[in-house]
């Protein structure tokens, strides 16, 4: 199957902003309902007694976790975004929609969908599993901008 190569980077930044969507809700989830005040909370309970209330401790978690997601997204994902773009750049176009990504991509991908599937059984408090939830997701939905900004950029512009 061929696409273009606009296509290719749509394609791209449509998955890092969905995937970066679904571990968003999951986090906020995971941090805002009650069951991350139980007493195994690792962050809520101490950040409650600090700030004044379970609520602030839950919105002040949500705001470092996006924060840290925002970091990332800036500063490590996007490197790896104009990594892919730039080989979309490089392949013919229309390319083939398998030869966009490298084998070593895909498979760190893969080991990073294991690792998220893998904190469903793993025993940590709720209130970190939505902390990291938040963070990569805020991260993925940040990076997913720098596939977006290079659609509207000028033909022949690179980033």
């Amino acid at each position: 199957m061929k696409v273009r190569q606009g296509v290719a980077i749509a394609l791209s930044g449509i998955t890092w902003m969905g995937i970066g969507i679904l571990l968003l809700t999951k986090g906020f989830s995971l941090v805002l309902t009650p069951i991350s005040l139980d007493p195994g909370a690792l962050f809520l309970p101490k950040l409650g007694s600090l700030v004044g209330s379970a609520q602030q401790a839950s919105l002040l978690l949500v705001c470092l976790a996006i924060f840290v997601g925002f970091l990332k997204g800036r500063f490590v994902l996007r490197k790896s975004a104009d990594r892919i773009i730039a080989r979309i750049l490089s392949l013919p176009n229309p390319c083939s929609l398998f030869s966009i990504y490298p084998r070593s991509y895909l498979i760190l991908l893969g080991s990073m969908m294991g690792l998220g599937m893998a904190l469903k059984w793993i025993p940590i408090p709720y209130d970190l599993k939505g902390f990291i939830d938040i963070a990569v997701g805020s991260a993925l939905t940040n990076a997913s901008a720098f596939y977006f900004r290079q659609l509207a950029a000028p033909t022949g512009a690179k980033k």
